[in-house]
């Protein structure tokens, strides 16, 4: 991984001028690398050549935190890990342009590794991506089923869990088979961390997640917390809930006065138990592959979703 992060700062130091500030700034501004962990583990279940590995692992590190500016303009949002993000302190038309610049060169890392299936993986996540944050954007302040939810996360988060899985099985030549047991535990995984993090929007440290305690309920968004507290909570909840979804930059009080709310109801204990079904599962799918340290890290990392701080 400190290789990984070696070749993002040589990515954004040759960025076009104007954006290699913007670049270095969202590349090297911390993050789990979780994504390119996972392409990691997974790679070396088998026998992967090594610049191959750590292009691809670099790419979609890249992709990620395109996406991440991307949203950061279609959510508006100030700051991110504690930062302000690329639009608020750069434009909008900066942090457009600095996200393109990384999908580009994102998928040029692909292509120098040359292997169509890795080229495939990346290029469905990232559609699945628009996709999912387009549908997300689109039901935000309204009614949203459990499955509408489910279908946006897995778009918009799973997506990309899955495609690191499927790239490093893909590198390590492992058999389709396992890359089909890989493919199951990232979907799964990237299933429990969503609902992880929509938790923790609603009980999260202030300056521990991405954005302020409250940030996706303010906006609109409709996670499944807040899906389960409009379907069971009475009548004052989910009056308080839907006026403060309806609220454009609700009001302090309003937005406490929400959270609390939801707290009130089963919802956070019921979405825990749901990505806890998820961990499960993703665990569940790594019997079929080889035995060793990399399994055993990947566990690791699923086991760890659930209740973690940020």
């Amino acid at each position: 991984m400190g290789r990984v992060e070696d070749l993002l700062v040589e990515v954004a130091g040759r960025a076009p001028e104007g954006l290699v500030a913007p670049a270095l700034e969202a590349l090297t501004a911390g993050g789990k690398r979780l994504r390119p962990i996972l392409l990691v583990l997974s790679a070396r279940m088998g026998e992967p050549e090594e610049k191959p590995l750590l292009t691809a692992a670099t790419a979609v590190e890249i992709l990620h935190t395109a996406t991440l500016i991307h949203d950061d303009v279609v959510d508006k949002a100030g700051s991110r890990r504690g930062r302000p993000t690329t639009v608020a302190k750069y434009g909008r038309e900066t942090a457009v342009a600095t996200g393109d610049y990384l999908f580009a060169e994102s998928f040029h890392g692909l292509a120098e590794i040359g292997d169509p299936r890795l080229v495939r993986a990346f290029s469905e996540a990232a559609m699945g991506l628009a996709a999912g944050e387009l549908e997300q954007f689109r039901s935000s302040r309204g009614p949203v089923e459990v499955e509408v939810y489910l279908e946006h996360i897995r778009m918009k988060t799973a997506g990309l869990f899955k495609a690191s899985c499927v790239a490093g099985g893909s590198l390590g030549r492992l058999s389709l088979p396992r890359i089909d047991a890989l493919a199951s535990y990232g979907q799964a995984l990237g299933l429990a961390f969503q609902m992880s993090d929509d938790v923790m929007d609603l009980v999260g440290k202030p300056g521990l997640m991405g954005k302020g305690v409250g940030a996706d309920l303010a906006e609109g968004t409709v996670t499944l917390p807040v899906i389960f507290a409009l379907k069971e909570g009475n009548a004052a909840t989910v009056e308080v809930v839907r006026r403060v979804l309806e609220t454009p930059n609700p009001p302090p009080e309003l937005l406490e006065a929400g959270i609390e709310a939801v707290l009130a109801t089963d919802a956070i204990s019921k979405t825990e138990a749901w990505a806890l079904g998820e961990v499960e599962a993703a665990i569940e799918g790594l019997e079929l592959l080889p035995d060793g340290a990399e399994q055993a890290i990947l566990e690791a990392i699923a086991s760890e979703v659930v209740g973690r701080d940020a």
